[in-house]
């Protein structure tokens, strides 16, 4: 009875913390300029609190790509799943303003296989607009802290 208390509290303070997140697509308006593209690799695992880390590729429009490091924190997660994720990067002056934390917030299921989209912004009004394919078994009603820096 304790458990399932501790993970109903922990899903709605997810849940309420996912929703009080603006969304960068909705503070970016039109002022978005297309800076590259990055993929990321990263395998989470979780019982009411998650982790996620993985790697990744930031390929800017010259060309130029950078190696990168992702650690996520979630709250409101259970199971475990790869992700791959493809997208754009947009407001990026110079590539280190890629690197600081981001905050993201959603729900979904993969059993099997899942997909889902996420937006991102950093303090720079850096903004990853990302598409993710999953593999694995989970679910989660999350708000999460992502971390990514150049390696």
């Amino acid at each position: 009875m304790i458990l399932f208390r501790t993970t109903l509290v922990g899903l709605v303070v997810a849940v309420a913390l996912a929703l009080s997140i603006p969304t960068a697509a909705h503070k970016a308006g039109g002022g978005k300029v297309r800076a590259g593209t990055i993929t990321l690799n990263t395998t989470a695992v979780g019982f009411i609190l998650g982790i996620e880390w993985g790697s990744g590729t930031l390929t800017l429009n010259n060309g130029r790509s950078y190696r990168l490091r992702v650690r996520t924190l979630k709250a409101g997660v259970i199971g475990i799943e790869s992700i791959t994720a493809h997208g754009t990067v947009y407001n990026l002056r110079r590539p280190s303003d890629i690197q600081g934390k981001y905050i993201s917030g959603g729900a979904g299921i993969t059993v099997g296989g899942g997909v889902g989209i996420q937006v991102l912004e950093n303090s720079r009004n850096v903004i990853i607009e990302l598409k993710e394919t999953a593999q694995g078994l989970a679910a989660k009603i999350a708000a999460a802290g992502v971390d990514i820096q150049l390696r």
